[in-house]
């Protein structure tokens, strides 16, 4: 009988000290993907063929319709560009993106991986997106490698994304 009473409370304090392990895990989602601009992607889940709008978590990427300027005063579709150079990376290719959080607007903002990599810093790397300080600022120092060695966007005069969206805000109304 004390036995039973012992093991009861062994098994009470077991349950509080380890919790469940799948409270601590995040959603995970794995399929392909298709670029929707450069830090967004639709991705369609291997398990239950749903599809979910991801947005890469910590960078922004030039708005899908937002110009540039070249050192000539020519104008160009940077936001298309970055586009094109998310969807070339992901082009055929399993993606696993980690849940981290739903932003105002309900899109989910999420880690996301391309085998080994992770695909948020390799678009900062190729210089089609800026870390985006508001929610990290792990990709600061990758980011001004990019600048540094100008590539993508920063081969060309633009305004940051945010700012860019303000503007494009401000002017509608």
């Amino acid at each position: 009988m004390a036995n039973r009473g012992f093991i009861s409370i062994l098994a009470i304090l077991v349950a509080l000290i380890f919790p469940r392990i799948d409270a601590f895990s995040q959603d995970e989602i794995s399929g392909r993907a298709i670029a929707i601009s450069g830090d967004t992607l639709r991705l369609k889940n291997e398990e239950d063929k749903s599809e979910i709008e991801v947005r890469l978590w910590g960078i922004d990427a030039p708005e899908t319709n937002q110009h540039c300027e070249t050192r000539t005063g020519r104008s160009i579709d940077c936001g298309i560009l970055a586009k094109n150079a998310l969807k070339a990376t992901i082009r055929r290719k399993t993606l696993t993106c980690v849940d981290f959080d739903k932003n105002e607007d309900g899109t989910t903002t999420a880690l996301c991986y391309l085998g080994d990599k992770i695909l948020n810093s390799m678009v900062v790397r190729s210089g089609w997106a800026m870390a985006y300080k508001r929610e990290s600022s792990d990709y600061l120092g990758i980011e001004k490698v990019a600048r540094l060695a100008e590539k993508g966007i920063w081969q060309y005069r633009f305004d940051k994304p945010w700012i860019w969206r303000k503007r494009q805000k401000k002017q509608a109304k």
